[in-house]
């Protein structure tokens, strides 16, 4: 027989729930599940996503950001 060990200290998040998290439409989050960009977890037929996932994509997000460059500090 099996054991399956889950980490009990990460919350999970239904689709509304994590679209305010990250300031989104729940159909965003939705479809970044059936893209595979964001994993889910399926309940019966109920899907959820780790609090983890959610900060993991934040944190992607914010290192691919384009960075601004000043153009008053350039040298001509």
């Amino acid at each position: 027989m099996r054991t399956l060990k889950i980490a009990t200290e990460d919350k999970l998040h239904s689709a509304e729930s994590a679209a305010v998290l990250l300031g989104v439409r729940p159909s965003t989050i939705r479809s970044w599940w059936s893209m595979g960009r964001l994993p889910r977890l399926k309940i019966g037929r109920l899907s959820r996503v780790r609090e983890s996932a959610l900060l993991a994509l934040i944190g992607r997000e914010q290192t691919t950001e384009p960075k601004m460059r000043e153009e008053s500090n350039a040298v001509a």
